[in-house]
This record gives C-alpha cells, structure tokens and sequence, in this order.
C-alpha cells in the first residue's frame, strides 16, 4: 500500500501547482477544513468515488453551513434540479474552496488485483515500528498527545488481526487503505501549496470511517508523515525528524446515530461524488442533474480536480484529467 504514495505525489503535481496558484493570497500558518464524501459499492453506478473539498478559512464555520443549508438543503440524490447556490460556491472565482475527487472504474474493483489482502496485512508491521520510534524520537508538545501513538498501535493491532479472518470485509478493508492514502494526499498537497498550520478533517459517516474505531484516521496520518518525509524542506526538530505537528491535523468523528452535525458541509463533496460515480467511459449520464454538475463544475475548472485509477492486473496506472 505504501508503494501507491510516490504514484500519488507525482501523478498530483500539477494539482499542487494549480492548488498554489489558486490559494496564493492566503498566508502561511491558515487553518484549513478538508470534507469528504464517498460513493462506493453501488453496483448501478460506473466508478467508485472519493471526494474531497478544501475549503478556506474565510469565514465561520458556521455561517457556511447556514449558506449551504439555505441554497443545497437536500443530498443530489434527493434533488431532481441542481441548486445554483451549491455551484456557485463550488465555482466561485474568489479563492474559497478546492475539490479533489479519487475515481476508480468499477471494473477494477478497487484495485482488487493490486490491493490484496497479503498486500494489506504486510505493511502493518513495518507501520507499527515507524509509530514506536516516533513515539521514542517525538518531542511532547501541547498539540501532540502522546498517548495517541499507544493507542493507534491498539488500533492497528485489531485491524491486522481483522485482515487475517475467514470473514474478512476484504472490499471494506480496500476501501479504508484507499480513503486513507487519498486524504494523506490530500492533506499532503494543502500543506505544501498553502504552508496550513492546522487541517480539520470532516468526513461523512461512512462504514469505512466507523470501522475498528476510525482507525482510517491513524493511517491517513501515518500516510500522511510518510509523505512529508518523503520531501526535502520539511521543519525538523534537533533530532532530524520531521515535525509531527506542524501542520497540527485533527479529525472530525461523525456522529453515529441522527443527524451529521456537519451535514450541510458533506453537501458539497456529495453532489461532487455522486456525479462521478454516474460518469460512463463516454461521458454519458444516466440522468440530467448528473450531467449540469459535470458541466458547471468540471469544465474548464481552475478548482476542482479529478485524478482516475485502476488496475490491469499487474500494475496500476493513475492520472490527472481536465476537461475542456
């Protein structure tokens, strides 16, 4: 799993760039709010889609959410005409937000070929080492617990021991490897085009997120620091090690049961993943709202980005794409 993240880095380059140039009036140190939505599994849908949104500091969460609430106030799939409102926040020519969606062709079943379960169970130990030698090597702060790293190690432990059953998930354990490594990338561009000081993630609720105590979250982390130490400028400590909070990541646990106190941010995320799993090979859609997403959003966009996968078996290919 841990091979897909240079694919990543080097597939989103000109993501970052663009993500730089889109950002650039916003100064180092921002707290940054990264939200996404996931359609997966549905077997009447072309792709499997994760989709993230990167919105600015530029205002309260609260009055966002109250925008939203007031312009989208129901998920795309309960809407039969598209609200302009959500469009226009999504497109809006003052630097607020910026969507990544992750787009895999059904057919490759998640990357079933390349992403098994062997592959899956390998890396966990070699990951558990690297969290006991931060936990030895990291200086204590007041933004880093260190009891987190014990308890990740916990978490770990229950998801290698799940990898290993007869009634393993196996497409669930699939998809909490890829929303990880797709947020570590995410969070890996925002913190090298916009210098962030702070990144929330707020995800939707999501069996891949519930699972084994959101240990989705410990791994898009972990993911995360990988790929920073995979750079040449990052801030270390006088030990060499790269600085784990900096910058300082938090992560939005969904409520489990009513309704998502962040529902109306999910919003945006959703419409975007929703229309990308309908999306066919020849750019065809199974209904109109689907396609005037597509169209308002994707085409000719500075600020929203797609990056498709999949797998012939052997290897896996990844790409940015544009449509014009």
């Amino acid at each position: 799993m841990v091979d897909l993240l240079p694919i990543f880095i080097k597939v989103t380059e000109t993501i970052k760039n663009n993500m730089h140039e889109w950002f650039e009036k916003y100064p180092d140190g921002m707290p940054w709010t990264v939200v996404s939505d996931y359609c997966v599994g549905d077997n009447e849908k072309n792709n499997d889609v994760f989709s993230f949104v990167i919105i600015a500091n530029h205002d309260k969460t609260e009055n966002i959410m109250e925008y939203i609430s007031k312009v989208a106030p129901r998920d795309l799939k309960k809407v039969r005409r598209v609200p302009q409102g959500l469009i226009d926040y999504l497109t809006c020519e003052y630097p607020i937000t910026f969507s990544i969606s992750f787009v895999i062709n059904r057919k490759s079943a998640l990357l079933r070929d390349y992403l098994g379960v062997a592959e899956m169970r390998e890396f966990i130990p070699d990951v558990s080492n690297l969290i006991n030698s931060l936990k030895d090597s990291s200086l204590k702060s007041d933004t880093l617990d260190p009891t987190y790293f014990t308890d990740t190690l916990k978490r770990l432990d229950v998801f290698l021991n799940d990898l290993g059953r007869k009634q393993l998930n196996v497409s669930l354990a699939r998809q909490i490897h890829l929303a990880s490594s797709f947020a570590a990338t995410v969070f890996y561009l925002v913190t090298k085009s916009t210098g962030a000081g702070h990144i929330r993630w707020v995800s939707d609720r999501d069996k891949l997120i519930e699972h084994n105590d959101t240990v989705v979250y410990d791994l898009s982390y972990i993911y995360f620091i990988l790929m920073l130490s995979a750079c040449d400028n990052n801030e270390t400590n006088e030990l060499g090690n790269v600085i784990l909070n900096n910058p300082n990541v938090t992560f939005e646990v969904p409520d489990k049961v009513g309704k998502n106190r962040f529902d109306a941010l999910i919003r945006l995320p959703d419409y975007l993943a929703g229309t990308l799993a309908d999306i066919s090979e020849n750019l065809t859609f199974s209904k109109d709202k689907f396609y005037v997403v597509f169209q308002s959003v994707y085409v000719h966009s500075s600020n929203n980005c797609i990056v498709q996968l999949g797998s012939d078996g052997e290897n896996i290919f990844a790409r940015s794409v544009l449509y014009r």
